[in-house]
């Protein structure tokens, strides 16, 4: 089966669920270039989850990073980006002193447009429920065509940590891979990369060796079923932005400027911030959550102190 036909299958199965738009479409571009797909061996497609409240540069830069220097022995063939569903968003933005929570349907629309490698990379549209069940018809598809395909996780800095690994249950997926390239991880030193906990200590992909060098690393799990892999792909530090991308500078330079400032501020942090500010006009205004009696309760005990 060729490359093409390949392609063909996974829009195929995105047409299986109606809410997925014709112009959304996986790898529905002309002039996409297509990866080698390996018949013979594993095909490998990046899920790259997250809330993406909003996405930003750094996200975009995560991804590009991995789907090219992760290593040609995962033989990385795409990238499916998942956002959050709405309700879970706004139980995990509920407490902040923020009105930013953009719809998911907004939030996979800034992933789309110029810039974005639509290639390789496609947003699923369709909730997470509905995930597990277009994987497996994906995966049974392309399986009938003779070729294998299997699911890595990819995850920023703030899920991979020297406290731990991640939880490989939460996507079925034993394997996964993070990078500095947007903002430090806590595991890194200057000549050596500090042991996770819960996973056996980092080896060098190239030769298994136990050094860093600045090269891809590796190390298993061993806390939990399956032991996947966890994947190191390092950034080289001197081309590393020292003002990292972020939602949560993002939404403080919207709380703390002029409407008229916030298309300007936002070149080169968010992902099209053009129609990130249209999306940002029609939010009402941003209020503070509610205060506990608990925390009512001590400020009125420290009026009276102080």
């Amino acid at each position: 089966m060729n490359h093409s036909t390949c392609y063909q299958r996974i829009r195929l199965n995105s047409r299986l669920y109606p809410y997925t738009k014709t112009t959304a479409r996986p790898f529905n571009n002309g002039t996409a270039t297509q990866p080698p797909i390996i018949r013979g061996r594993v095909n490998r497609i990046l899920i790259f989850p997250g809330s993406f409240n909003p996405p930003h540069q750094g996200h975009l830069n995560l991804l590009k990073h991995v789907f090219y220097n992760a290593g040609a022995d995962l033989n990385i063939i795409a990238a499916i980006i998942i956002t959050t569903d709405d309700e879970r968003l706004k139980m995990k933005m509920d407490k902040r002193e923020t009105g930013i929570v953009l719809s998911r349907e907004k939030r996979a629309n800034l992933w789309r447009g110029d810039g974005i490698p639509v290639d390789w990379a496609w947003v699923y549209d369709n909730s997470e429920a509905s995930w597990p069940g277009f994987r497996t018809k994906l995966v049974n598809t392309l399986k009938r065509d003779g070729v294998d395909i299997k699911f890595v996780l990819l995850f920023g800095p703030d899920a991979i940590t020297a406290d731990g690994g991640y939880n490989p249950t939460c996507w079925d997926c034993g394997d996964a891979i993070t990078s500095d390239i947007s903002r430090p991880v806590d595991f890194r030193y200057p000549n050596s990369l500090r042991q996770l906990a819960g996973c056996t200590p980092w080896v060098n992909l190239q030769d298994g060796r136990a050094r860093f060098d600045n090269k891809v690393s590796i190390c298993r799990q061993n806390r939990v079923r399956p032991r996947g892999t966890v994947r190191f792909v390092p950034c080289d530090l001197d081309r590393r932005s020292q003002d990292a991308p972020s939602s949560t500078k993002i939404r403080g330079i919207i709380e703390s400027s002029p409407q008229e400032e916030w298309e300007e501020k936002l070149k080169g942090v968010a992902l099209h911030p053009k129609i990130l500010v249209e999306y940002l006009k029609e939010l009402p205004p941003p209020t503070k959550p509610a205060e506990s009696k608990e925390d009512l309760a001590k400020k009125q005990w420290e009026s009276i102190v102080w």
